[in-house]
C-alpha cells in the first residue's frame, strides 16, 4: 500500500490515466462554424401568435430508470416534455434547419431583432446551449470561413 501511494505522489499513476487523444477547446470561430441540427425525436407544434412549442423525449438517468424498473414502475413508456418558446425562441427555432451555422442565426437574428451582434451572440449561443443540453439539438462541425486561406 506504501508502493502505490509513493508512486501516486510521484505522479506515476496519474499519467496512466490522462487521456492523450482529448481534444483541445473550442475557440470562438470553430463554434461560430457550427451547425445546429435538431433532433430526429422532436415535435414542433406552432401556437397561437406564432409562437412555437417544443415536445422532446426525456431519458431519464440510468439509477433512475434502474429504480424505477425495480419498483416495477412503467419506464418503457417514454416521457415526453414540452417547451414554450416566446417570440425571440421562436424566431431562432424557425432558422435551426440543419444548413445555417451558428454565426449565419446570430447574423440574422441581430437583423431581425435591431440588436448589437454582441448581444445577439450572447442571446443566441445562450438558447442553443440551453437546447443542447436538453438534448432537442445537436451540433455537427462546420468549417470555419477563413479556413482555406490559412497554410
Amino acid at each position: 500500500m506504501a508502493r502505490i501511494m509513493a508512486r501516486i505522489m510521484e505522479g506515476r499513476m496519474v499519467r496512466r490515466f490522462r487521456k492523450s487523444n482529448a481534444p483541445g477547446p473550442v475557440t470562438r470561430k470553430d463554434a461560430l462554424a457550427c451547425r445546429p441540427v435538431k433532433h430526429s425525436g422532436v415535435s414542433e407544434e406552432i401556437l397561437d401568435g406564432g409562437l412555437v412549442q417544443v415536445s422532446y423525449p426525456l431519458k431519464p438517468r440510468p439509477w433512475i430508470a434502474a429504480m424505477a424498473r425495480r419498483l416495477g414502475s412503467g419506464v418503457d413508456r417514454p416521457v415526453v416534455k414540452k417547451l414554450q418558446l416566446d417570440e425571440m425562441g421562436s424566431r431562432a427555432w424557425g432558422l435551426i434547419d440543419g444548413r445555417r451555422t451558428v454565426g449565419g442565426i446570430i447574423r440574422e437574428f441581430s437583423d431581425v431583432f435591431r440588436l448589437h451582434p454582441r448581444e445577439a451572440e450572447a442571446s443566441v449561443t445562450l438558447f442553443i446551449r440551453e437546447l443542447g443540453r436538453r438534448g432537442i439539438i445537436g451540433l455537427k462541425p462546420g468549417i470555419p470561413s477563413d479556413a482555406g486561406s490559412r497554410r
